[in-house]
């Protein structure tokens, strides 16, 4: 009987102030270029902006989800990552996903002159069944 293995990253990140402005399609787009960097397939979409402010957008994709939620006022970032194998091994995708919305998002310049913001940390659960 086949195996499917789930993965699952997740990281609290500071973000630069430049994405304070950013709408929903902004972010959107972000995520729509991101994911397919990663070489994964975007299906659908859902995205929400919160009064008096936040937004969250969410990709569907072929092989689970990927999940943005936005506080302008902290200038953070929640990102929620989960892939599946099913067909494909599909966590070093994840992986390089992670990369490439901490290398989008933060700014290591800034990181460098608020020493309370600690560098990206994300947070990986595998599991299997």
């Amino acid at each position: 009987m086949p195996v499917i293995r789930s993965h699952h990253l997740s990281a609290i990140l500071t973000v630069s102030p430049r994405f304070v402005s950013w709408q929903e399609v902004d972010f959107l787009a972000l995520l729509k270029e991101a994911v397919s960097a990663a070489q994964l397939t975007a299906v659908g979409e859902v995205a929400h902006t919160f009064q008096p402010q936040g937004i969250s957008v969410a990709l569907l994709l072929a092989e689970s989800h990927v999940a943005l939620h936005f506080w302008p006022d902290l200038q953070k970032v929640a990102i929620d990552i989960h892939v599946c194998d099913y067909q494909q091994e599909n966590q070093h995708k994840a992986e390089h996903l992670a990369e490439l919305l901490t290398a989008k998002l933060t700014d290591p310049n800034l990181r460098a002159v608020k020493a309370t913001d600690p560098a990206p940390v994300w947070h990986y659960l595998s599991a299997s069944g």
